[in-house]
């Protein structure tokens, strides 16, 4: 499974540049490798490859495969699975060198303002302005850096965009295939129950909200009324669908499924500061989604689908036109594992058993007999082969 989410994650790596911003993760081109007091390898630094007479270090390698596993979140690997986790690691440095000359020979440049919507939309991820500085000091990563890497790979996403002319017309027939095909896995509307829900951080709120649309008042008037005191809450026309997994999962939720149509629940206690007030608006019975429902969804990933493997084979292209040679083979391969020798009869004891034990016939000498041991396990072995 680890090593199916490995393959599944570094083939989205290859085409990371084309859809995301993404700070280069490899030391020698990210600016990540200057972390105060990490140590790029254990191992003594070295030229494991080169592209097109580059020199790619050890330690760009390792970097990227530890921000990698950073990245899905793991903490080890197998030692077999680590190799080729190094192997994809470098084949982004190789296209990430290849999108760089792609560009200077383009001549594609990235604008000032370009780089501070970027910029903006970085510091928007973090909580607080303090708390992206907090981030940039933990990592010695100074902001003009992060600026300069912003605007190369700015111009890599304006070199696909450019350079690779996707044809993503999705037709009626190719919907309705995938429709058909994987409806049942995508488009199901699980059993459950439509509620209009309001939470509140106190319950004599949500009681007062309670008894106010007991007697009669509209729910969204009523909304309207309490609306600057509601955590959360829905409109009339846009009811949530509660599955009943997750009624059944929540033992607070469970007097719900005992209301009909119309009927409002007494105030829920859903933590130590939230009471919730839910309006059931209806059951609903599980059933595969309407094709017109979803077919602008189904119409819109078969186009990104497209447009995807198209780019992808553009950079594999890059990838594969680059003259790049494996210094250290080591590092890439792992090493082949001897199978363990069988213990001999001595060892297992003699008690009784046949398992590996030879007999010597009478006049037998014991050469004559291991050779024919050996003849007969390569037979075997031939014979294995030729079944599989």
């Amino acid at each position: 499974m680890i090593l199916k989410a490995l393959r599944t994650r570094t083939k989205v790596i290859m085409i990371a540049v084309a859809v995301a911003f993404v700070i280069s993760i490899f030391a020698g081109y990210g600016i990540y490798s200057r972390r105060e007091g990490s140590s790029a390898t254990t191992e003594k630094d070295k030229v494991v490859a080169k592209a097109n007479g580059t020199n790619i270090m050890l330690s760009q390698i390792d970097m990227g495969v530890r921000q990698l596993m950073d990245q899905m979140g793991i903490s080890n690997l197998p030692q077999s699975q680590y190799y080729i986790l190094r192997k994809h690691v470098l084949d982004q440095i190789v296209l990430d060198m290849e999108l760089d000359k792609e560009v200077k020979d383009n001549k594609i440049e990235v604008t000032d303002d370009e780089i501070n919507v970027a910029m903006d939309r970085i510091i928007s991820q973090f909580p607080t302005k303090e708390a992206y500085q907090d981030y940039l000091s933990a990592y010695n990563i100074k902001e003009e850096d992060l600026k300069k890497e912003l605007r190369r790979q700015l111009a890599q996403q304006k070199l696909l965009q450019t350079a690779v002319k996707t044809d993503d017309t999705v037709t009626e027939e190719e919907m309705q295939e995938f429709y058909e095909a994987r409806g049942n896995d995508y488009f199901v509307r699980p059993e459950g129950l439509w509620v209009n829900f309001a939470v509140f951080s106190d319950e004599k709120t949500a009681q007062e909200v309670r008894d106010a649309l007991a007697s009669g008042q509209t729910w969204d008037d009523v909304m309207s009324q309490y609306g600057d005191k509601a955590l959360h809450s829905t409109s009339y026309d846009k009811p949530l669908l509660l599955p009943m997994t997750t009624l059944e999962a929540q033992e607070e939720l469970l007097p719900l499924k005992e209301l009909k149509e119309g009927e409002l629940s007494q105030p829920i206690q859903l933590d130590e500061e939230q009471f919730g007030i839910y309006l059931v608006k209806g059951y609903q019975k599980q059933e595969k989604i309407p094709y017109d429902e979803v077919k602008e969804n189904i119409k819109l990933a078969l186009s990104q689908q497209k447009a995807q493997a198209q780019r992808q084979e553009y950079l594999q292209g890059l990838v594969d036109r680059a003259n790049v040679e494996i210094v250290d083979s080591s590092v890439f391969e792992a090493p082949k594992v001897e199978e363990p020798a069988q213990p001999s009869a001595e060892e297992e004891g003699g008690q009784g058993s046949d398992v590996g034990v030879e007999v010597v016939e009478e006049g037998q000498s014991e050469n004559q007999a291991t050779s024919q041991t050996a003849e007969q396990t390569e037979t075997d072995a031939k014979e294995e082969a030729q079944q599989q």
